[in-house]
């Protein structure tokens, strides 16, 4: 019995840390204010329902919002024939080559730019620069570069991931303590030990927190871009559902692309899950 107790209670150092274990009654409080967060959610999109239902065609005209029920009845009925996967599955491969391309490139100059005071110093204002040119005045551009195909999308999209992903991992770099890059060094370590166990943990969150935040961007790119020149995709059925004052059908499209944003942050949320396994043993705590 006491041996129990003590083994319950019973703290570990931890880096120079005294840490209790986290106890039973913690873990049951985590899981009981999930349970009411779950809730609340719930309660809340039911609630936004409700009054969405309610004002359609009593307060304001049901072509201008639709109901839930037609968008949920429009939409199943969308999903079930083969242009809307067509155009599900175009709009996919824009939003992936788009999101892959600007991540790359985005990290591959945020690492060169922190890593090299001179191209920074000739090479940041330029960036920044063209960072302040609306993207949307780009689309024009890229369609007369890359045609009515993918991709001039692709480019589109690409585009924005790159500043997201350029200044999160520019940032990041900066936030290395070139202290502890030297005591690396005067201890012996080589370039490639101090990227392993310096650089690459210091920019690990900042490189996922762009990932996350790039997948709604990415998704924005693409669909003005269908919304410019295209003849496929979701962005193309949104815009095509707009103009026959198909509210309906431009609710249902919306709640498509929602859905393919949300599916793409859960793929990315998994991998930080995954790779940032010690950060959320570090929340543990």
């Amino acid at each position: 019995m006491s041996t129990r107790i003590e083994s319950r209670s019973t703290a570990v150092a931890v880096d120079g840390e005294i840490v209790a274990p986290k106890t039973s009654s913690r873990a049951s409080r985590d899981r009981k204010w999930r349970l009411k967060v779950s809730i609340g959610q719930v309660v809340a999109i039911l609630a936004i329902l409700a009054i969405w239902q309610g004002i359609s065609g009593a307060i304001i005209p049901a072509y201008l919002i639709s109901s839930p029920t037609s968008v949920i009845s429009d939409t199943i009925t969308l999903l079930q024939t083969h242009t809307m996967w067509t155009d599900i599955s175009v709009t996919a491969q824009e939003l992936i080559l788009g999101y892959a391309i600007g991540v790359v490139f985005g990290i591959l100059v945020g690492v060169l730019m922190g890593s090299i005071k001179f191209l920074s110093g000739v090479f940041e204002p330029i960036i920044a620069g063209i960072n302040g040119i609306p993207k949307i005045a780009l689309a024009p551009l890229f369609l007369l570069w890359f045609g009515l195909g993918i991709w001039s999308k692709v480019a589109q999209a690409s585009m924005i991931v790159f500043f997201v992903m350029y200044y999160n991992v520019y940032m990041g770099m900066l936030s290395i303590s070139p202290m502890l890059v030297k005591l690396f060094q005067v201890m012996g370590a080589k370039r490639g030990y101090v990227a392993r166990k310096v650089v690459l943990p210091s920019l690990s969150i900042p490189i996922f927190a762009g990932l996350k935040a790039s997948v709604p961007f990415a998704m924005i790119g693409v669909i003005v871009g269908e919304f410019i020149a295209a003849d496929k995709g979701v962005g193309y059925f949104v815009l095509q559902a707009t103009q026959q004052f198909d509210s309906a059908g431009l609710f249902s499209g919306i709640i498509i692309m929602v859905a393919m944003v949300l599916i793409g942050m859960r793929i990315v949320t998994f991998c930080q899950n995954r790779v940032l396994f010690w950060q959320k043993q570090g929340h543990g705590r």
